[in-house]
């Protein structure tokens, strides 16, 4: 069926079921003339899709949990300890909220401090209120992610940490190789080799997001941000080699 027909059954946009493509979790066929044709079973996976979203459940659950990754169970038993959790913040939150309705306040005539000690009182007797603490966490992951294209449409990790494990030492090891058979066949060599990229990308990251967060205080630094990464990834191989080189030499 076509993606007009699977919007008018599931009654979700089409750039929402594009996302979910995007996102790997259907995967519909091409026709020769380049449309996708969408399955029974494509549809009945995005009612299940659609299901777990309205529960609350990030994409990236939802991804583990159709490839057999994650149980449902457990994936469900999380959610309910999220989303109590998320209600105790809401009744915190709205009760305060009604208090200071009853008022009938302006932001000029709201007392801000009575308020504010108010809110602590009621902490201090068990209730709860929106953690503020997650805005700056969440704030700093999605940046962080972001700049290195590992973030998705909701701020989290694109790729699953096992595959970027993988990635890692699948290079290291080719590099390794490389190096023993290229340039020299010694242990020593082939250390080198492995131990290269992941140091690298480790020294990139730690210097990196630092000059990304400069960039966006500093226009001019903006401006030459992508070439002051490069130069950083050059100069983070130079000082890597050096280590190694210098561990060789004192026999560390």
């Amino acid at each position: 069926m076509t993606i007009k027909e699977v919007e008018e059954i599931l009654g979700i946009p089409r750039a929402s079921i594009r996302f979910y493509e995007k996102e790997r979790l259907i995967n519909p066929k091409r026709e020769g003339n380049g449309y996708r044709e969408y399955s029974e079973q494509d549809v009945a996976t995005l009612k299940k899709v659609v299901l777990f979203r309205k529960l609350g459940l990030p994409v990236s659950d939802i991804e583990d949990i159709l490839d057999g990754s994650l149980p449902l169970t457990d994936a469900l038993t999380a959610n309910v300890k999220k989303l109590e959790g998320q209600l105790a913040e809401l009744n915190g939150a709205i009760e305060m909220s009604r208090t200071i309705l009853k008022a009938q306040p302006d932001i000029d005539t709201l007392d801000g401090e009575f308020y504010f000690e108010e809110v602590e009182r009621e902490e201090a007797r068990g209730s709860r209120f929106m953690d503020i603490a997650k805005d700056m966490v969440g704030y700093q992951k999605s940046v962080f992610l972001d700049y290195y294209g590992l973030s998705d449409a909701e701020g989290g990790l694109r790729v699953k940490p096992l595959e970027v494990i993988i990635v890692v030492i699948g290079f290291s090891l080719i590099w390794g190789v490389t190096r023993w058979l290229v340039i020299e066949k010694s242990l020593y060599s082939f250390m080198i080799g492995v131990f290269t990229p992941p140091l690298t990308v480790l020294t990139l990251f730690i210097v990196g997001y630092p000059i990304h967060c400069l960039a966006k205080k500093h226009p001019k630094l903006k401006k030459h941000e992508k070439a002051t990464g490069l130069v950083v990834l050059i100069i983070a191989i130079f000082l890597v080699l050096v280590l190694l080189d210098m561990c060789n030499r004192f026999g560390w």
